[in-house]
């Protein structure tokens, strides 16, 4: 590794980009365009199969802290190598799948191994690798993943109108296995430091002192993160972040349909939108490197209202552009965020521990949006009540992001 001609740590990102756009299977915007199958083939109202896919990401949700501590003891190589050889072999059964039951261990699948695990180990493996341009690495990546959404979204509507849905399964999960297994298992790399160097490519030489050209590290324990009353707000407004925009995106089919668009309208939007999730995602890391994260979440969440607000009413091409953006902010802030923060504030060390317990969070989150977007569908009339909750929790969340500080070890802050 020290031999390399380039920085090592440029592989790593390459390797961590194709493990974090191959979990895109398990993400909502892949299972949003399964869903009207799911519905019509096998005779379930929208609210039993949101609350089915809420449920499995739940349970999905409490693999993830664990997840993150095994990445700490054993590495990303070893393992993302399991994690992508397991999603890959879930996304194949998928073509099994014959009622509600096997419905919802689909859904623990891929939302355990696909929006969970690949996305931890493909972040906390370029965590590792760089600290001072963390942020603007993160923004990269979120950037090249916002783009091939777009083009990944277009492409699976496409494969659904040419094939049954269980072929597109079986056909998913042989592309996360002929590329995302090669990567992982043959060029990604642990810690820098196991190999002489540093992040951020300081070479680290014996008695050259090495490691003087960066801070040292706080690292914190994920008890110890606990008790910083900053991670519980940022963490509730990411909950939220994640549960609504699950919402938005499982139901989108639905909720454009209602305002009088095609699918045609919903794929041609989001893949809008994904180009300001890109652009908006190297805005955050520029951001996140040089601003208390709780300023960037305020923009975030501001972004939140204004899309849940134009989800209700976006039936001009103007308001369709304006959701595309405000939604597309939300995303691509997202994206850096939950990359960069967690280890700036917190460190290295414990960062798979830690990061494992947010995504736990964000992943319960994004099980319960969906579930309220169903009800109030079935139960509520439509959509805006579940959009005008969204829209006040965030306020509040907003206004206690306003009163946070960044956290201070007891005995730091005494002194």
């Amino acid at each position: 590794m020290a031999g390399s001609p380039i920085y090592y740590g440029w592989i790593v990102w390459l390797v961590a980009l194709i493990a974090v756009n191959f979990s895109a299977p398990g993400q909502s915007f892949s299972v949003s365009l399964f869903m009207d199958y799911f519905i019509e083939d096998f005779g379930l109202d929208r609210s039993v199969v949101s609350g089915l896919y809420g449920a499995g990401t739940f349970a999905a949700s409490l693999s993830l802290t664990w997840v993150g501590r095994q990445i700490d003891r054993w590495g990303n190589r070893r393992v993302g190598s399991i994690i992508g050889a397991l999603f890959a072999i879930v996304l194949a059964l998928c073509a099994l799948i014959t009622g509600p039951v096997t419905l919802f261990f689909a859904f623990v699948g891929l939302r355990a191994l696909g929006q969970g695990g690949l996305t931890l180990v493909g972040s906390t493996a370029v965590a590792n690798w760089f600290r001072q341009r963390r942020g603007r690495m993160m923004a990269l990546a979120a950037l090249t993943f916002a783009l091939f959404q777009g083009v990944y979204v277009n492409a699976l509507r496409l494969l659904l109108e040419a094939y049954d849905w269980r072929q597109v399964f079986i056909m998913l999960g042989i592309g996360v296995a002929a590329l995302v297994l090669p990567a992982v298992g043959l060029l990604m790399r642990d810690k820098p430091e196991h190999y002489g160097l540093e992040p951020d490519a300081f070479a680290a030489i014996a008695g050259a002192g090495a490691g003087e050209k960066v801070n040292p590290e706080d690292n914190w324990t994920l008890g110890e993160a606990l008790r910083s009353p900053m991670l519980w707000v940022l963490l509730f407004a990411r909950m939220l972040a994640s549960a609504w925009l699950t919402g938005l995106v499982l139901h989108q089919v639905s909720i454009f349909a209602d305002l009088g668009h095609s699918a045609q309208v919903v794929t041609e939007t989001y893949a809008l939108l994904s180009l300001v999730a890109g652009g908006s995602a190297l805005l955050g890391g520029f951001l996140i490197d040089r601003f208390s994260p709780n300023l960037v979440v305020i923009l975030k969440l501001l972004a939140l209202i204004a899309a849940a607000v134009l989800a209700m009413s976006m039936r001009e091409s103007w308001q369709l552009m304006l959701y595309a953006l405000s939604f597309g902010m939300v995303i691509g802030i997202g994206y850096v965020f939950d990359g960069a923060v967690w280890p700036n504030l917190f460190g290295r060390e414990f960062q798979g521990e830690i990061r494992g317990f947010v995504f736990a969070a964000l992943v319960i989150g994004s099980a319960i949006g969906p579930a309220l977007f169903g009800v109030s569908y079935d139960y509520a009339g439509g959509y805006s009540p579940v959009l005008w909750l969204g829209a006040g929790l965030s306020a509040i969340v907003l206004a206690l992001s306003l009163m946070v500080r960044a956290p201070r070890r007891p005995e730091v802050a005494a002194g």
